[in-house]
């Protein structure tokens, strides 16, 4: 071999090796994970990917329990953690019963948390409800939950209830949630009711209430019952809830099940804003529902309503959106169900709908309750066969200001006060006798 060609290869075997060298010094990962200041990495405590359920649910039961005293953060790195029941409450089990001063912390949509196994009222994932179980008003405070998800595809029930959550949590104060995915549980991905100074965001729930039907309540993806204290808030913010079985996301008081327990009403708002919803029943709204703000929400492919006020009052969306959304883009329904609940104050303000086929649907099936001072202001209707829909009996309502492509609408019910002002639609004046009739404008009397 002549010396020119022995260079030659000798210079090849070199980059070779260097490079050889640079790839197996590399780390995998440009960025790995680090685990938060001051938390306890929850593998060095028994947790594990290679564990069955009943093993990581003791491990991490036992670990949370020994934070709990004086606080602390776990923190459960990437990998599929399965978990199995590990207690049982008033009603279904529980994986792990929460602590207060105790937060988990993942490495965002690689830490799964698989909560699995059949039973027979639900199996939640982490649990907390004093209130239910030994009936002393007990808080879980100052807990943080971030950067994982629950996916319970491998859970099912015998019998649908309340349990079978993500989290099922009731009366709690300071408690945090920001990118937690919850995903295909029996009952409600976030069912948490009565909250205090709490907040949810960058979260999401998907195909949650799968052991639900159409008849069962819950079965939601963001489901918050109130009703406790006055002073409960709770602020939702860029979450969204995909493909669930009733409600995106919904506010319920709870007295509507046990009004001695629960017959507080919150003096500030509950506040939800620039969420999403897709492909679920209903996207946003509320059940008994009072002092609930929905503010640049959006709404797709709700195969019912886009927004739904049932039996509530004091609530508001505004600069929402509603795009094919199949019954109607906005509602609001009194019904019998709930007693005589009033509905009142309830409004859409600067809204826009699209292609659905009617824009707000007011309806009263109950006669004998109050259902008055509700308005429609400044919303836009595009795309949408009927604008308007109204029936039952009404005290008051308003209709002003709203725009529509199409200028058919159907206002069938007896209203005291109707003022439909300064619409697209050949609006009636305010002092007409008409006001009173049950068919206004002569419109097709048939109900949608």
């Amino acid at each position: 071999m002549n010396p020119f060609s022995m260079k030659k290869t000798l210079l090849i075997l070199c980059l070779i090796l260097s490079l050889t060298l640079l790839i197996g010094c590399r780390p995998l990962d440009e960025n790995p994970a680090q685990i938060p200041e001051g938390a306890v990495d929850a593998t060095a405590h028994g947790v594990s990917t290679e564990n069955d359920g009943a093993q990581n649910s003791l491990a991490l039961q036992v670990l949370i329990d020994s934070l709990s005293a004086e606080g602390g953060t776990v923190y459960i790195p990437a990998g599929e953690y399965v978990f199995a029941a590990n207690g049982t409450q008033t009603i279904g089990a529980h994986c792990i019963r929460m602590r207060s001063d105790v937060s988990i912390v993942g490495d965002g949509d690689a830490t799964v948390l698989k909560p699995t196994g059949d039973s027979y009222y639900g199996l939640d994932m982490f649990y907390f409800n004093d209130y239910l179980d030994t009936g002393n008003a007990v808080y879980l405070r100052n807990c943080r939950f971030e950067s994982f998800t629950i996916d319970a595809a491998d859970t099912s029930c015998a019998y649908y209830t309340s349990a079978g959550k993500g989290f099922m949590f009731n009366l709690f104060e300071n408690c945090h949630w920001k990118k937690v995915t919850v995903k295909h549980t029996d009952a409600t991905g976030f069912g948490v009711d009565c909250p205090i100074g709490s907040t949810i965001s960058e979260c999401a729930a998907i195909d949650c209430g799968k052991a639900a039907t159409a008849e069962n309540t819950g079965a939601s993806g963001f489901g918050i019952g109130f009703g406790y204290s006055e002073n409960e808030s709770l602020t939702i913010t860029d979450c969204r809830a995909d493909g669930n079985a009733k409600f995106g996301f919904f506010f319920e008081h709870q007295g509507r099940f046990n009004d001695e327990k629960y017959s507080a009403v919150p003096k500030e708002f509950f506040k939800i804003t620039d969420c999403e919803a897709k492909g679920n029943l209903f996207g946003f709204g509320g059940v008994c529902a009072q002092n609930t703000l929905y503010e640049n929400c959006r709404s797709e492919d709700s195969l019912r309503y886009g927004f739904l006020f049932k039996d509530s009052r004091n609530a508001t969306a505004v600069g929402c959106v509603s795009e094919n959304d199949g019954e109607a883009a906005f509602a609001i329904l009194q019904t019998a169900v709930n007693g005589n609940f009033e509905v009142k104050d309830i409004s859409f303000i600067e809204c826009a709908a699209k292609d659905s086929k009617i824009g707000v649907s007011i309806v009263s099936e109950n006669p004998s309750a109050f259902m008055g001072g509700n308005r429609v202001e400044g919303c836009t209707f595009e795309r949408i066969p009927l604008s308007v829909y109204t029936a039952g009996t009404m005290h008051s309502l308003t209709l002003s200001d709203n725009t529509a492509d199409t200028d058919e609408t159907r206002f069938l019910a007896e209203t005291e006060d109707f003022k439909n002002t300064g619409n697209s639609w050949n609006p009636i004046e305010p002092d007409s006798d008409q006001t009173k009739n049950k068919d206004k404008k002569g419109n097709n009397n048939d109900q949608p």
